[in-house]
């Protein structure tokens, strides 16, 4: 008897070992592996995969081997991180509940009682609310009422669906939602070297959900780039609304500079932000276009920006359409580009 239960042992044991591998592979996955196709960029399948254009840096971060973020090549095969996907999954574990309806008898009505249905008018804007919201603006001083001074895991950065305590100069209750800044440079005139203020980045939004232990507790409920501790808390939070597209936007006869600029797309350059040094004080408005002119000896015409967002001295535009890289130091100017 002892021998037979010695060899069912070592049967056993063979199995455990023959399938261990598999089973410690699927424990080890962290990652969904994606086969590059034609006209994708991370950008475009951050937001097919993710539901998120804007964590396109998470996909990247994972994936070192990429030395340029704007060059990926067909059948090339990138990681994204699990944990990302699972954020975009709803939740498990909650039944389907199928209710039986017996169908009624449908009263007839006279024709002329019957509503006819108004289909709502389709609205067209002349910017995506994230794009809108995550290009910033420029400041002439940092203000804030806070920070994001912890997390009750320790992270140290934080996204979408994350907690964090915070420190504000007056108390905040539940509910309270502020955006979540960042001050990423200090901007100088590129001709005159006068300074101009601050490049203000918006990461994210944060809520007010509580306290743990006097701290004040808050989630973030949106992020469109990490959020690290000490970043800082704007008030006066309110919902943002994309201006409405204009038929045939103005081309002022105003001239000014690129003062600073944001890249999104490193070589075609459509989508990038860039910042101006006019604003409401010189006549600019929403939807303005601007014909950009590269800086050097000669004045060659490489792209055309539209205004989005407007300040007393300073205004923020998308690039909609480049032929280089348009680079802090440009002239724009209100000729008409084909």
């Amino acid at each position: 008897m002892p021998k037979t239960i010695s060899i069912i042992s070592g049967m056993i044991f063979f199995v455990v070992l023959l399938f261990a591998p598999s089973f410690a592979s699927a424990q080890m996955q962290e990652y969904k592996e994606y086969t590059v196709v034609q006209g994708d960029t991370l950008w475009d399948i951050s937001s097919k995969e993710l539901k998120d254009p804007f964590l396109w840096p998470k996909i990247w971060k994972e994936n070192p081997e990429i030395p340029n973020p704007d060059k990926i090549y067909p059948k090339q095969v990138i990681r994204i991180p699990l944990n990302l996907l699972q954020k975009e999954m709803p939740e498990a574990g909650i039944a389907e509940t199928r209710v039986e309806v017996k169908p009624e008898m449908k009263k007839e009505e006279p024709k002329k009682e019957i509503a006819r249905k108004i289909q709502p008018v389709k609205r067209e804007y002349l910017i995506d609310r994230n794009l809108l919201i995550s290009s910033g603006y420029i400041a002439d001083s940092v203000h804030s009422v806070g920070k994001i001074v912890s997390s009750p895991t320790g992270r140290t950065l934080l996204g979408r669906g994350d907690y964090a305590y915070i420190k504000t100069d007056k108390p905040a209750k539940v509910g309270d939602r502020f955006y979540v800044i960042r001050s990423a440079e200090k901007v100088t005139h590129p001709k005159s070297g006068v300074m101009i203020g601050y490049l203000i980045e918006i990461l994210g939004v944060a809520e007010v959900v509580g306290k743990d232990n006097d701290e004040t507790k808050v989630k973030i409920t949106f992020s469109f780039s990490d959020i690290l501790l000490t970043d800082n808390l704007l008030d006066n939070f309110y919902e943002i609304e994309p201006p409405l597209a204009i038929e045939n936007p103005r081309k002022p006869n105003i001239n000014g500079y690129v003062v600073t600029t944001k890249h999104l797309q490193i070589i075609t350059g459509t989508w990038d932000t860039v910042y101006l040094d006019r604003g409401t004080k010189d006549g600019l408005e929403v939807g303005d276009e601007f014909a950009t002119i590269l800086s050097g000896e000669h004045k060659v015409i490489n792209g055309l920006v539209q205004v989005i967002n407007v300040r007393e001295k300073t205004a923020t535009a998308v690039v909609r359409k480049s032929k280089d890289i348009i680079t802090k130091g440009d002239t724009v100017t209100g000729v008409k580009v084909k």
